[in-house]
């Protein structure tokens, strides 16, 4: 049981007059008792300086433990504060720290080098973007007039705007500049056989710099090789299908490999070919029939004969 608090400070309190009045009846009972008037009054005096003495001793006692208890919580509390300071100085400092890993740095560069002979053309930032996530992207985009669409576009874009993208579930932002398709880009079906040789050489050199496995570089290298090198060259409209089969198989081994079926793009599927480059000559043929103005000869007379003209001759374009 927590014993009853004092709330009035004994050191203020002042001795009775225990010869007045108000003390008639207790002097009288002691008086009854065989004590004298004046033993009374200081029987009584004595006996209220021991009260006293004894509330002021408690009194004084309660102020120590009062003293003591806020001595306590200011200590707490003031440990509390320091622990909090301590607190926001530790993430503050890690702050900072993250912070200073994020900050750009500027690597070392060989004084005894020089930039190379040749500077590797830059294709946009959507193309680069695309081979840093291993996604497929036209060849158009690593062509001169690729290239050149990416100079331009950059010059006309502001880089400090940015936009949403999600790679592997997680939404960063990007500069819109790397989220967007150019509008000029052309499918590969579209490309001549010569920007298909110089984008190939190009896409090759940058997808070393976007780390790209070693085998999936040697493989794609060996894959435009095999076609420049293959017989259908020699046929009509042979590289027409050896471009149509190249976007269609580079397009097809990007799918296969985001679903962990990927096959070796390298090595050519004839089958496959042969079934494209028989759709290309048949549609030819169809759009050859269909633009070709068939004459029906309608005959003409002399005075003894009936003529008829020649029928057309067609020609398939080669």
């Amino acid at each position: 049981m927590e014993p009853v608090r004092i709330t009035h400070n004994p050191h203020l309190d002042l001795l009775p007059d225990h010869a007045g009045p108000h003390y008639d009846d207790i002097r009288n009972l002691l008086v009854g008792t065989g004590m004298t008037v004046e033993q009374a009054i200081q029987s009584l005096d004595t006996s209220w300086t021991r009260s006293l003495e004894v509330r002021i001793q408690a009194w004084d006692q309660q102020v120590i433990d009062d003293t003591r208890e806020q001595e306590d919580q200011r200590h707490l509390a003031q440990e509390q504060e320091d622990q909090q300071h301590a607190q926001l100085e530790l993430e503050q400092e890690n702050e900072r720290k993250e912070a200073e890993k994020k900050k750009p740095k500027m690597n070392n560069f060989d004084k005894g080098s020089m930039v190379n002979n040749i500077l590797l053309p830059r294709p946009s930032q959507y193309a680069l973007r695309r081979l840093e996530d291993f996604d497929y992207v036209e060849l158009w985009y690593f062509t001169q007039e690729g290239c050149a669409d990416a100079t331009q576009n950059h010059r006309t874009q502001n880089e400090d705007t940015f936009g949403l993208t999600k790679v592997n579930e997680m939404v960063s932002l990007r500069p819109v500049s790397a989220l967007r398709a150019s509008k000029h880009a052309l499918q590969d079906i579209d490309l001549t056989w010569r920007q298909m040789e110089i984008a190939k050489t190009i896409l090759i050199q940058h997808l070393a710099k976007a780390h790209w496995p070693e085998d999936s570089i040697m493989a794609i290298a060996q894959f435009f090789m095999n076609l420049e090198v293959h017989p259908y060259r020699l046929q009509a409209y042979g590289e027409q299908a050896l471009m149509a089969y190249q976007a269609r198989v580079r397009r097809e081994w990007h799918d296969r490999l985001k679903q962990n079926e990927g096959f070796n793009i390298a090595t050519i599927n004839e089958e496959l070919l042969q079934t494209i480059h028989r759709d290309i000559m048949n549609k030819r043929l169809a759009d050859t029939i269909e633009v070709s103005t068939i004459l029906i000869p309608i005959p003409y007379s002399t005075n003894r004969f009936l003529i008829f003209p020649p029928p057309p001759i067609y020609f398939l374009p080669m």
